[in-house]
Formats: structure tokens, C-alpha cells, sequence
């Protein structure tokens, strides 16, 4: 009897084609986003995430201000712009959620912006001031995440230097913001601490950042700057009804940070 051997049937063209398709998108294709933020664009997503740290204090730094009729600095602007800025940041961060951390922070963010959203856009009342301090600083806690998962995924020096620049900006806009609230009456340990904690964590973070050996010329003189300017008017913040010198200084402290953190993201 004569035995046929079975003939292997050719594996069809369009499964093998399926077959890289899949592999392709679960496996080559988030390695290689992760190699282009890795290249390209890590440290400028540091200085953007670092950024929405300070919008969540300049936001509600602005609300207090409206809620003292402190019309002559612009809140009503200052906040506008700021609520539309930390939305573009929302936006723009989406791009790194394959960075771990970084999407279950953007969901839990998410899911508090539209509560306080309509709390800091409807009338300015110091009533609902301690519920908006809650939930701001849920947001800069999760907004901070962000920024260290961003930092760990660099695991660079300059990286961590692009963050510890970047809080100096938010530092700023919370030393008014602590100040206005107890301004505004509120002056029990939590705001009382926070207010020292975010002067003593200021003068500390001008240190780390002039004993960075890559420091530039600029950048030495703009830290200088920030310095400076800060010593000077650091006796203010002892006193009440000081709230138009604070905001002139704590605007140039920011204007002097922010420049700082883009050109150390630029190194």
C-alpha cells in the first residue's frame, strides 16, 4: 500500500500579515513612543507638567483676590487665562500616559476638574474658600505626580534641576496665595504652616539651584535676581494689608523662575 504524506497547507498571506500587525502595535509600537519622548521631548514636558503646579496656586491665588475686591491687580483676567492654560496642560499631557503614573493621575484629575471648576468660576465668597483649598490641593498633589513620574522616566540630573526650577513657580504663586487667605481670615495652623513652609522651601530650592555646576551665565543672574528680590520683600509677609507689594514682587519671582525653567529645559 502506497502512503500518502499530508501536505502542509501554506500558512495564509493575510493571517501572517495580521499576525505583525499585532505584534507591531502591543509590542514595537509603545517602545517606540517611548524612545521619542525619551530623545526629543522629556524635558520639555517637565517644565509643561511643572507649569500646571503653578496654575492650580495662581488660580485660586486670583479667586481670593476677587473674593477681597483686589480689582486693580486683575484677577478676573489673571484667572481666566490660568483655567484655560491648565486645560491646554491637560491636553498636552495626554501624549505622555505610556509614562507609568502619568494617566492614573490625569484620570483622578479628571475627575475633580469639573467640581472645582464651577466652584472657582461662579461668585468669589470666603464661604467657599476652605472647599476650594481642599480640592487645590488635591489637584497640585496629583499635578506634582506628574512632574516626578516625568523626572523618573528622565532619571537625569538636569532632569530633576527642570523640576526643582519649575516648583520655584508654583512656590511663588502659593506664598501669595497663603497670604491672601489669612488676609482673609483664615488663620488657623494648616494655612499659618503652609505659608512658612512655602517660604522656607523657596529659600531652599534657590540653593539647590545655584549649586548646579551647569548653570549658564543667565542663569546665574536671573537666580540672583530671584533672590534678591525675595529677601527684600520677605519682611512683608509678616504684615497684613500687604497684598499689592506682595503681588508686584511674588510677579517678578514668577517672571524670573519661569524664564529659568525654560532655559534649563533647553540645556
Amino acid at each position: 500500500m502506497i502512503q500518502h504524506k499530508e501536505q502542509m497547507k501554506p500558512f495564509p498571506i493575510t493571517m501572517y500579515f495580521i499576525a505583525c500587525y499585532v505584534m507591531f502595535v502591543f509590542f514595537l509600537l509603545p517602545n517606540i513612543a517611548m524612545a521619542a519622548i525619551d530623545e526629543v521631548t522629556l524635558n520639555h514636558a517637565i517644565d509643561r507638567a511643572g507649569l500646571q503646579r503653578m496654575l492650580t496656586q495662581r488660580m485660586l491665588k486670583s479667586y481670593c483676590q476677587l473674593g477681597q475686591d483686589q480689582f486693580y491687580i486683575k484677577p478676573d483676567e489673571k484667572l481666566t487665562d490660568a483655567l484655560s492654560r491648565y486645560e491646554q496642560g491637560l491636553v498636552f499631557l495626554k501624549d505622555f500616559k505610556t509614562v507609568q503614573g502619568v494617566a492614573a493621575s490625569l484620570d483622578k484629575i479628571n475627575a475633580i476638574w469639573p467640581k472645582y471648576k464651577r466652584l472657582i468660576t461662579a461668585k468669589a465668597t470666603r464661604t467657599n474658600a476652605p472647599e476650594l483649598v481642599q480640592l487645590n490641593e488635591k489637584l497640585l498633589a496629583l499635578s506634582h505626580k506628574i512632574v516626578l513620574d516625568l523626572e523618573a522616566k528622565s532619571g537625569k540630573e538636569l532632569g530633576k534641576i527642570v523640576n526643582v526650577s519649575g516648583r520655584q513657580r508654583m512656590l511663588s504663586q502659593r506664598i501669595e496665595l497663603f497670604y491672601l487667605l489669612r488676609d482673609w481670615g483664615f488663620e488657623d495652623d494648616f494655612y499659618r504652616d503652609n505659608l512658612a513652609k512655602s517660604r522656607r522651601e523657596f529659600t531652599e530650592g534657590l540653593a539647590y539651584l545655584n549649586n548646579y555646576p551647569g548653570n549658564t551665565p543667565k542663569v546665574k543672574k536671573l537666580l540672583a535676581k530671584a533672590e534678591k528680590s525675595f529677601n527684600l520683600f520677605s519682611h512683608s509677609l509678616d504684615d497684613k494689608n500687604n497684598a499689592f507689594l506682595v503681588s508686584l514682587t511674588v510677579g517678578q519671582l514668577l517672571k524670573y523662575m519661569n524664564t529659568a525653567t525654560n532655559l534649563y529645559s533647553k540645556m
